[in-house]
């Protein structure tokens, strides 16, 4: 792992590869490491870039309050650090959130999009207040009662066993004040619904088709409305499309990516 100081906080991140720049923005509550199977198949032709976001894994929360924004502010200074002035730019669940809030300030410099298991609407009231719970959940009784309650909804049933304990690991590895600090963000985040016929670079749609937190519905919808957008369906995944079935997630990035 590479650390730099952006935004006041030590921010820590992944730089693997040469060529077309990939910025890789993970799920909640995971981590970049997530990402490791793209790593170790797209690093031989792109140029990855695979940020921890503030509070998740090795990178610091800081003071400054936490949104979708400044957690693609923190990207779009991490690349001016790297000196990378434009990238394409994929997001999984949060991470797609997280995407939508760059495209929003930082259009110029994305070339390409990959949307994953997400969804371009906001939270429901009842959303709103379930993540509210989890926070509070997550600050009284750690990161274990979460994991329990997520895996089953990020992976298939089918999933196996080493996959479940790895996602577990993954979870259980952050840190308790950014995991509710993301829950919190998520719950106030913008509705992106506006964006989407506005999105003019190559898109992808990634969605599971097992997936219940962001149903193939959802990504019928985002496709729909995105001008000459690709829509990809990975058979018996369920939310975590890119670790279920790497072979199929990394082929669905080459319509959008170099070859």
């Amino acid at each position: 792992m590479n650390v730099t100081t952006i935004n006041g906080i030590q921010l820590a991140y992944r730089d693997e590869g040469q060529g077309t720049p990939l910025v890789l923005i993970h799920a909640f509550p995971l981590s970049h490491a997530m990402w490791e199977p793209q790593i170790a198949d797209l690093s031989s032709n792109l140029r990855l870039i695979v940020p921890d976001l503030r509070g998740f894994g090795a990178s610091e929360l800081g003071e400054i309050p936490t949104s979708m924004e400044q957690y693609a502010d923190d990207i779009g200074a991490l690349l001016d650090s790297l000196g990378i002035a434009r990238v394409a730019l994929a997001g999984l669940s949060m991470g797609g959130y997280v995407a939508f809030a760059f495209l929003r300030k930082y259009r110029a410099r994305v070339t390409a999009l990959i949307l994953a298991d997400t969804r371009s609407g906001p939270d429901s009231d009842e959303g709103k207040m379930l993540r509210e719970q989890n926070a509070r959940m997550v600050e009284n009784q750690g990161l274990k009662p979460l994991a329990e309650q997520m895996i089953p909804k990020l992976l298939a049933p089918n999933a196996s066993t080493s996959l479940q304990n790895h996602v577990r690991q993954l979870i259980e590895n952050n840190n308790d004040r950014g995991i509710a600090a993301a829950l919190r963000a998520m719950a106030t985040r913008p509705d992106s619904m506006p964006l989407l016929a506005t999105i003019d670079v190559p898109t992808v749609v990634v969605v599971g088709t097992k997936d219940p937190l962001t149903p193939p519905s959802e990504a019928y919808t985002m496709s729909a409305k995105i001008p000459n957008s690709r829509l990809i369906e990975i058979a018996d995944a369920a939310h975590l499309t890119n670790m279920e079935d790497p072979t199929a997630f990394n082929e669905g990035l080459r319509f959008v990516l170099p070859a």
